[in-house]
């Protein structure tokens, strides 16, 4: 690739190329677990690994490499990365993943066709149990951790 001297950046095209490069290297922080073997299993949500170790080492060449660009056009563009702060992480998908549970009560649930005769109790508790579980995990994660600030 031929190197060329970047151009002065405005705020908003450094922000808008920051934006994007860091959801990038999100995604190969993901690719490169995948790639080092993650499976991850629990009640619903399995995934299965089926990448073979050529597949395994592209990827992670491949990953080594775009990391390469990503630095240099750190570097030379003097973008801002994010920190993703795992509490704020966490509370935003409880948040996020909270109206979605409660689009499983039974009167939401008429959408797809009248509920079978019963589908109300037993769903609807479990529904606010989860709702309620939810709440929990985004308020234990806005609460201040002595153990995270000491201070």
């Amino acid at each position: 690739m031929k190197r060329t001297q970047p151009p002065k950046l405005g705020e908003f095209h450094r922000r808008g190329i920051s934006t994007t490069l860091t959801v990038v290297d999100e995604a190969l922080c993901e690719f490169e677990q995948w790639a080092k073997g993650r499976e991850t299993r629990s009640v619903l949500h399995r995934e299965r690994n089926t990448l073979s170790a050529a597949q395994r080492r592209a990827l992670l060449a491949q990953i080594r490499d775009m990391r390469a660009v990503l630095r240099e056009l750190d570097h030379e563009l003097d973008l801002e990365g994010a920190v993703q702060d795992a509490a704020r992480a966490i509370w935003a998908k409880a948040s996020a993943l909270r109206e979605h549970v409660i689009e499983l009560e039974s009167r939401h649930l008429r959408r797809y066709g009248q509920p079978p005769t019963g589908l109300a109790e037993y769903l609807d508790p479990r529904v606010a149990d989860l709702v309620k579980r939810l709440d929990r995990i985004a308020s234990a994660v806005s609460e201040r951790s002595e153990e995270a600030d000491p201070s």
